[in-house]
C-alpha cells in the first residue's frame, strides 16, 4: 500500500504536465496568430484577397499562379503534376513553390472555391500560429511553466527570417518544421505506447517538409543528427536510431515520388553554391531593418542568409552568457574544474548540439567564408561536391537552424533564474525586440493591411480577338535571364489560365532549359520562315527581337508588350 501513494502521484503529475503542455501549445498559437494580424493585418487572410499576391510582382506571384495552373490541371499520378506551365511537358507544383500540402487540399476544395482564390494568407497565418504553438511546446519541455513558455514563444512567431519570407517566398516561414525536431530530440527518452511511435513522428514530420519546401528536409535531417547522438550514445538504442532514419529516409523519398519530383527531365542543381550563403555577421546584420542597429556590410546575395536574431534576443542571449559563467562559478569557486565537470557530465548533449549547430552554421556560411564585407578564404570543392550542395544552392537559409538553436539555449539559461525573474526577463527582451523592429513591422502593415491596389495589365480589348482560338501563349526567343522578365510571365500567366492556353516557359524552381531552349528557337525559326502557327500567341521578350511583319503574320504593340499573330 506504501508504494501505491507515491507511483500515483507520480502519474498525477505527469498527467497534470502534459495537459500543461497542451494548454501552453495552444496559447503559443494564439500569440503566433495574433503577431500575424498586428504586423500584416487581417486582410491577406482574405482568401478572395488576391490583390497583395498580384500587385507587388514577387515569388508570391508565382507560387499563387503556379497553383492556379495546378487547380485546372486534370488530376494525374504522380499527384502533384502541372499542365500547361512549360513545353516540356508536366512539372510538379512544388516546383512552382505552391505549397504542394495546400496546393493538394484546395484543389481537392475546388469544386466549391470561387474562382478568384487565394491561400497564402492563410498559410502565413496558420505558419505564425504553429511557429508559437510549437515554439512554446519547445519552451515547456525545457522549463514547465506556462507563463515563461507563452511569453518565449513570441521569439519563434516574430523570428525575423520569418517575418522577412512570408510575404514573398511564403513556405520558407514555417520553421515549425525543425522546431518540431527539436522537440523529438527533447523527448529522446520518453516512451511511447507504441514502440513504432518515434519513427512515426519523424517520418511524417519528413513528410511534411516535402510538401511544404524541400529545403527544410536537410534541415529536419541536421536536427535528427542530434536525436540519432543522443539515443545511440545516451540512450543505448542503436536499433532504433537505426529505424528512425531509415523511416526517416523512406518517406521522404516516397512523397517526392507521389508528388512528382522526379517527374520530367529538368536538373535538380543549379549553379550559384556559395553566392547565396550568410555572412559571419548574419545574427547581428539587421539589414537596415533594426530601429538601433546600424546594417553591416555584406556580399550580394547573401540576403539568403539572413539571420538576424533582433536586439531583444541578442540581449537575451548576453543575459544568458552572463548565468552561465555565474553558474559555474557559483558550483565549486574552481570555474574550469567545474566546466569539465559539466563537459564530462552531459558530454553526450553536449556533442548533440554542436554537431547540429556546426553542421548548420557550416553548411549556411558555405565554402566562401565571409565577414562584412571582406572575403577571409574560399575552399575550392571538388566538381561533384559542388554539384551535390548545389541542389540546395541557397545555402544561407540554413542558418535559421542555428538562429533558432542559439535562441532556444539563451531561454533555456534564461529560465535558470527564480521563476519571476526569468519571467520579467524574458518580457523585458521580447519588449526590446519589439522596440527595435517596430518601424519594419509598421512598413509591412502599411503595405498589406489594406488590398493595394491592382490592375490587370493586359486590359487592352484586342487581346480578345488575338485570343481567340490561341492554345499555347509562345515566349521568344528564350533567354538565359528569363527570371527578369518576371513581370511579363506572371501577366501572360494569368491569361493563360483564364483562358485555358498553356505557356511554353514559366519561371519555375527547376525546368529542362535546354530543351525549352529548343523548343523556342525551333517555333522562332519557323515564324521567321513564314511557317508560323495560327493557334499560337507569339510574345517577345523584347521589342527588338520581333519578326518582321508579313501578309501572313501581323506584329502588335498592345499595353506595353510586342506580340505576333499568324492568320
Amino acid at each position: 500500500m506504501k508504494m501505491a501513494i507515491p507511483k500515483l502521484k507520480t502519474e498525477k503529475k505527469f498527467v497534470l504536465k502534459d495537459h500543461g503542455s497542451k494548454i501552453v501549445f495552444l496559447i503559443g498559437a494564439i500569440l503566433g496568430a495574433i503577431t500575424f494580424i498586428v504586423i500584416f493585418g487581417a486582410s491577406m487572410i482574405n482568401p478572395s484577397n488576391t490583390n497583395w499576391v498580384l500587385a507587388y510582382t514577387s515569388d508570391a506571384t508565382q507560387h499563387h499562379l503556379g497553383w492556379v495552373f495546378f487547380r485546372n490541371s486534370p488530376w494525374t499520378f504522380p499527384i502533384g503534376l502541372t499542365e500547361g506551365l512549360t513545353c516540356d511537358g508536366k512539372v510538379s507544383c512544388m516546383y512552382s513553390d505552391s505549397i504542394p500540402l495546400f496546393g493538394l487540399i484546395f484543389k481537392i476544395l475546388s469544386p466549391l472555391l470561387p474562382e478568384n482564390f487565394q491561400f497564402l494568407g492563410l498559410w502565413g497565418v496558420i505558419c505564425f500560429a504553429l511557429n508559437g504553438g510549437f515554439g512554446a511546446s519547445l519552451l515547456y519541455r525545457i522549463k514547465p511553466d506556462i507563463v515563461f513558455a507563452s511569453i518565449g514563444s513570441l521569439f519563434y512567431s516574430a523570428f525575423p527570417p520569418s517575418i522577412n519570407r512570408i510575404t514573398h517566398h511564403n513556405s520558407l516561414g514555417a520553421i515549425w518544421l525543425f522546431i518540431i525536431a527539436m522537440i523529438l530530440c527533447l523527448d529522446h527518452k520518453k516512451e511511447y505506447k507504441h514502440k513504432f511511435t518515434p519513427m512515426i513522428l519523424w517520418g511524417v514530420n519528413c513528410m511534411l517538409a516535402v510538401l511544404i519546401h524541400t529545403y527544410f528536409v536537410p534541415m529536419v535531417f541536421i536536427v535528427m543528427m542530434g536525436y540519432v547522438i543522443l539515443v545511440v550514445y545516451r540512450d543505448k538504442k542503436l536499433k532504433k536510431a537505426i529505424a528512425v532514419f531509415g523511416t526517416s529516409v523512406a518517406s521522404t523519398i516516397l512523397t517526392l515520388f507521389i508528388i512528382g519530383a522526379f517527374y520530367g527531365q529538368g536538373g535538380y542543381t543549379d549553379g550559384g553554391f556559395g553566392g547565396y550563403s550568410s555572412n559571419l555577421n548574419t545574427f547581428f546584420d539587421c539589414r537596415g531593418l533594426s530601429k538601433f542597429l546600424k546594417p553591416l556590410n555584406s556580399f550580394d546575395g547573401q540576403g539568403e542568409g539572413f539571420g538576424y536574431l533582433g536586439l531583444g534576443m541578442i540581449v537575451c542571449v548576453i543575459i544568458s552568457l552572463i548565468i552561465l559563467l555565474s553558474l559555474i562559478e557559483k558550483k565549486e569557486g574552481n570555474f574550469i574544474k567545474t566546466a569539465r565537470e559539466l563537459r564530462k557530465k552531459y558530454k553526450v548533449e553536449f556533442w548533440a548540439f554542436f554537431v547540429v549547430f556546426m553542421v548548420s552554421f557550416c553548411w549556411a556560411v558555405s565554402n566562401r567564408i565571409t565577414l562584412n564585407g571582406r572575403l577571409l578564404l574560399e575552399i575550392p570543392l571538388p566538381r561533384l561536391i559542388r554539384g551535390g550542395l548545389s541542389i540546395f544552392r541557397c545555402s544561407g537559409r540554413f542558418i535559421w537552424v542555428a538562429g533558432v538553436l542559439v535562441m532556444t539555449s539563451a531561454m533555456a539559461l534564461v529560465s535558470k533564474l527564480t521563476k519571476k525573474t526569468a519571467i520579467v526577463a524574458v518580457a523585458i527582451c521580447f519588449i526590446i525586440q519589439g522596440m527595435d523592429i517596430r518601424d519594419w513591422c509598421r512598413t509591412l502593415n502599411n503595405q498589406y493591411a489594406k488590398q493595394p491596389a491592382y490592375e490587370y495589365a493586359l486590359k487592352d480589348e484586342k487581346w480578345e480577338e488575338l485570343t481567340k482560338d490561341t492554345k499555347e501563349i509562345i515566349f521568344l526567343p528564350m533567354k538565359d535571364a528569363y527570371g527578369l522578365y518576371m513581370q511579363m510571365y506572371f501577366d501572360f500567366a494569368q491569361m493563360a489560365a483564364k483562358k485555358h492556353m498553356s505557356l511554353s516557359s514559366f519561371y519555375l524552381a527547376r525546368m529542362d532549359l535546354d530543351s525549352v531552349r529548343e523548343y523556342a528557337q525551333e517555333q522562332y525559326d519557323q515564324l521567321k520562315a513564314g511557317n508560323g502557327r495560327n493557334d499560337v500567341l507569339y510574345v517577345f521578350f523584347d521589342k527588338e527581337d520581333a519578326v518582321e511583319e508579313t501578309d501572313n503574320t501581323k506584329v502588335y504593340e498592345i499595353d506595353g508588350y510586342t506580340v505576333a499573330k499568324v492568320k
